[in-house]
């Protein structure tokens, strides 16, 4: 890894704007040895100034054409268009060169959301949704526990499948997709459990971080019947809960377009 970096740190990126923003994110550290907050800002600035979606004629834009034509083939009969109100970060505390991170596509670099993020978000706010009752979240979303190996003869999937939410190429109004954001810790050594309280002379620690905005094409598959109930109740939950990290801050809210 140290010589990866060593020999990418020699590397002149002055000019450079068609890199992959998840390779140069993960792989490319700019100095050896970056460890202050400058430079991981000028790594971030790095990701952000490389060629966005808007700008790109083909590659992506071709893949979302094949994409689309996966889905009907599929027999994917309902999709939503879901534009970010704000900003939106998936997968934040993921592993990463940096102390945050965001979730790439590992090809073409653009930010998405896993369809298991939707999943995941979709059940949670049905126990806030009048008349949802356990059975009709054990059809939708299936009886078997995350990250359980053990043999349930009992487990099964529900029948509704969330597809990965894949940026749509020029989704307005946003031209850029990535952006800098920075969240601040105000009081470092205390909240390390250091035996020293809080206190207004405490010098700030700003972690800059990427947050994603767009238009996202969303997808389901499944009985007609539950699609339309689903797709509801998906809306509701990214207008009124958002997805991804910090929603507590007002990230992550989406809403429905066309």
């Amino acid at each position: 890894m140290s010589s990866r970096r060593n020999a990418l740190a020699n590397i002149k990126t002055n000019g450079v704007q068609t890199a992959n923003a998840s390779l140069w994110l993960n792989k490319f550290l700019g100095e050896p040895n970056a460890s202050d907050n400058d430079k991981k800002r000028k790594l971030i600035e790095g990701v952000i100034n490389q060629k966005t979606i808007s700008d790109t004629k083909d590659l992506y834009k071709e893949f979302f054409t094949r994409w689309e034509q996966t889905l009907k083939d599929y027999g994917v009969k309902e999709t939503r268009k879901a534009q970010v109100r704000g900003r939106m970060v998936i997968g934040l505390g993921s592993e990463s060169v940096l102390e945050t991170s965001v979730t790439l596509h590992h090809t073409y670099g653009v930010p998405y959301i896993p369809g298991s993020a939707l999943k995941g978000l979709a059940r949670s706010f049905t126990k806030k949704m009048d008349g949802w009752t356990d059975e009709h979240s054990e059809i939708v979303f299936g009886n078997k526990k995350e990250n359980d190996n053990k043999q349930d003869d009992n487990a099964f999937a529900g029948f509704i499948t969330f597809f990965d939410a894949l940026l749509i190429p020029n989704g307005q109004p946003f031209t850029k997709a990535l952006h800098l954001d920075v969240l601040t810790v105000h009081h470092k050594e205390y909240y390390e459990d250091k035996p020293k309280p809080p206190a207004d002379w405490d010098d700030p620690t700003p972690i800059p971080f990427l947050s994603a905005t767009g238009t996202y094409l969303l997808a389901l598959a499944g009985p007609t019947n539950w699609i339309n109930p689903t797709l509801k109740l998906l809306e509701l939950a990214l207008k009124e809960e958002g997805i991804g990290a910090k929603t507590s801050s007002g990230y992550g809210r989406m809403e429905f377009k066309g």
